[in-house]
């Protein structure tokens, strides 16, 4: 006598192996979103505009009336808006002026919507081919993006790249990094 089986039977998952398997590719999905929000560099290759163009008008009234800058010609200041948080922005301003250079480069400022400035840094904005000034990558813990300043050295070939975060209602220093031209950010995350 042949024993009849039911093929079927084999083929069926119990309900807590559809849970698991339901659970395993959620977790998945957020594990792949989560390193594409927030570990992959948000890697701006951010231009530079006409300040007035970039920046709210309270905020720009805020940075205009700074002692330092209130004699300089507006047409001249140039800015970045960084985008983190929501809907909030951070703003850097290149003020474009032989006023605010040296030899070791030019005064740069960066600030938040409210008009409170986080980091102040002298950089030489000239660098190699497709290296960009300054960079915003991942967000850190108090949700805001690090800064990496890209400098140019004296070695053919070789940038810095010194990484801010912020800390206390201000950005701080935490390393520095001399990596090859055109590398990309994505080994200093």
């Amino acid at each position: 006598m042949l024993q009849h089986t039911d093929i079927n039977s084999d083929l069926k998952l119990g309900t807590t192996q559809i849970i698991i398997f339901i659970l395993c590719i959620g977790l998945i999905a957020f594990t792949t979103s989560f390193f594409l929000v927030y570990l992959t560099p948000y890697n701006k290759s951010t231009s530079w505009q006409k300040v007035e163009s970039v920046v709210p008008q309270a905020l720009l009234k805020t940075v205009l009336s700074q002692q330092l800058i209130r004699n300089l010609d507006i047409s001249s200041i140039q800015a970045i808006r960084i985008p983190y948080s929501g809907a909030r922005n951070l703003y850097i301003f290149d003020y474009r002026s032989p006023q605010f250079c040296g030899a070791g480069g030019c005064l740069y400022s960066v600030y938040n919507e409210s008009g409170n400035i986080l980091l102040e840094f002298i950089a030489n904005p000239y660098l190699p081919p497709k290296e960009n000034l300054i960079q915003a990558t991942d967000i850190d813990n108090s949700r805001f993006p690090c800064l990496i300043i890209t400098q140019a050295t004296s070695k053919a070939n070789i940038v810095s790249r010194i990484r801010y975060c912020h800390h206390n209602g201000e950005y701080i220093r935490l390393n520095q990094a001399l990596t090859e031209v055109g590398k990309n950010l994505k080994g200093e995350n």
